[in-house]
């Protein structure tokens, strides 16, 4: 009887491993893991991480910022044995960005026997496609192997190095910096200007452009906006502000500045981190408009927000 379950264990094992030896034998004659050839793609900065980055700016002036060129090449581990066609293909992630508005140099490239790096290809997008857009977004795409023609049937596409992957940040709109515009007067006139206030706001629009600092708008624990109606169509560099008793506590720590044309729709200039008494700031760009905005974001440190009086800049006159 021990004979008869010594001869049942042998078989059972035998039975086990036989057909692992016969699938392992079967896939040599198909494919071999250890001698294949292996595609990949290789960007020329690989080594400034996984995922490449462009950063974008945008102001009055356009998009500006990092090119958004990328250059890698495909490459195998070693030398192919015969000529081999990569066909490369893109994939946008997100809205906003279409794979066609991605231009690779070449969508096909060949190695031929002998090689292991294919010639330099590049991937790029014109950044002016992201004009329209105020926000701060970001876009991302990949460039990927899509196939491989060659007469070597023990080739394969990497599983984990044959995808680029891309991300495109684009910082919101601004036209803003701090600091007196140069080459700039104040407009001297504002007699006529309309200044209509937020609901709840204290004092009156007047109280802004009555030439005196101890007269002034104010609301306690919140932000609040005004808007101002020159009059007429003015070309513009900057705007300045003044705080009660020129002191910081309280003067906004961050606003919104905007503009407009028939004081209805509204186009943000940016918002902006400031501070003192007294606060200039410049538009990068001049502007062209006849009504601003003014929005308070972040409220001054002391819990109370106030303005005593509102300039606009204009180019200093000849």
């Amino acid at each position: 009887m021990k004979n008869i379950f010594q001869s049942l264990s042998i078989a059972t094992l035998l039975g086990l491993f036989v057909p692992f030896i016969s699938s392992c034998s079967d896939d040599e004659k198909v494919f071999n893991e250890w001698n294949a050839t292996y595609v990949s793609l290789q960007r020329n900065d690989y080594l400034s991480g996984n995922v490449k980055k462009f950063n974008l700016t945008h102001d009055a002036n356009g998009i500006g910022g990092d090119e958004i060129k990328m250059a890698f090449t495909v490459k195998t581990q070693k030398a192919v044995s015969t000529d081999m066609v990569i066909a490369l293909s893109a994939k946008s992630e997100t809205e906003g960005l279409d794979a066609s508005q991605i231009v690779l140099s070449s969508s096909q490239v060949t190695l031929k026997e002998g090689q292991m790096t294919s010639e330099e290809i590049t991937a790029t997008v014109d950044p002016t496609i992201f004009a329209s857009i105020m926000e701060k977004t970001s876009f991302s795409f990949s460039i990927s192997i899509s196939n491989v023609t060659t007469n070597d049937k023990n080739t394969v596409i990497s599983s984990s190095l044959s995808t680029l992957p891309v991300i495109i940040n684009k910082a919101a709109y601004c036209n803003l910096k701090s600091g007196t515009p140069s080459n700039s007067q104040l407009i001297s006139n504002r007699a006529s200007w309309v200044i209509k206030l937020e609901e709840g706001v204290e004092g009156t629009g007047n109280n802004l452009i009555d030439g005196r600092t101890n007269t002034d708008i104010a609301l306690s624990g919140a932000g609040f906006w005004f808007t101002v109606d020159l009059g007429e169509t003015k070309v513009l560099t900057g705007i300045k502000t003044n705080h009660w008793g020129n002191s910081s506590s309280y003067a906004p720590r961050e606003v919104e500045i905007l503009q407009s044309d028939n004081g209805t729709t509204w186009k943000s200039l940016s918002s902006l981190a400031i501070s003192g008494g007294t606060q200039n700031i410049t538009f990068i760009s001049p502007i062209t408009t006849r009504y601003l905005k003014y929005q308070i974001i972040t409220i001054a440190s002391s819990g109370r927000t106030d303005v005593t009086e509102f300039n606009v800049y204009e180019p200093q006159s000849e």
